[in-house]
């Protein structure tokens, strides 16, 4: 007669489910880094792009000259221009309250530029008065504010 072997069932099953819980952890794991692809990869190409384009970086360093300018301006006066007195207030000396005493002769920054496009870079002073915020509407221009994903900004 022939013997039947039979393994028993508790390690049949075991295997069975060894095997099903790989895949659904594999499943899972797919399943992550699509979103987190999908999550990432738009971020990732606008700071590639943002990177590799000669606009924005000549942009960035505009506005680092601006920034230098304004710390300049407030080591010399005490606080930042106005958003009234704008950007002008580091070429000539501003005539809108409050007046700065200290004002350097010559300016704070030789020119203006402006930002690759052809517009002005825009200035604008919190509301405490202790920080501000330059920025180029960029490629889209003013037509779109400055809440688009285009707006190059200072870092301060």
């Amino acid at each position: 007669m022939r013997r039947i072997v039979t393994r028993p069932v508790s390690l049949t099953y075991f295997h069975a489910l060894q095997r099903g819980l790989s895949k659904l952890q594999m499943l899972t794991a797919l399943a992550v880094i699509a979103v987190l692809a999908i999550v990432a990869a738009p971020r990732l190409m606008t700071a590639v792009n943002h990177a590799h384009n000669p606009d924005i970086v000549t942009a960035e360093q505009d506005i680092g000259e601006i920034e230098k300018a304004l710390q300049l301006y407030k080591q010399d006066i005490g606080r930042y221009p106005t958003t009234e007195q704008g950007l002008l207030a580091l070429i000539v000396k501003p005539t809108r309250a409050p007046v700065p005493k200290d004002w350097k002769t010559g300016g704070y920054i030789d020119r203006l530029p402006r930002d690759p496009w052809g517009h002005p870079y825009q200035y604008r002073l919190n509301g405490e008065g202790d920080g501000f915020d330059v920025f180029s509407f960029g490629a889209h221009g003013p037509d779109e504010g400055d809440d688009n994903p285009g707006v190059i900004r200072s870092k301060h």
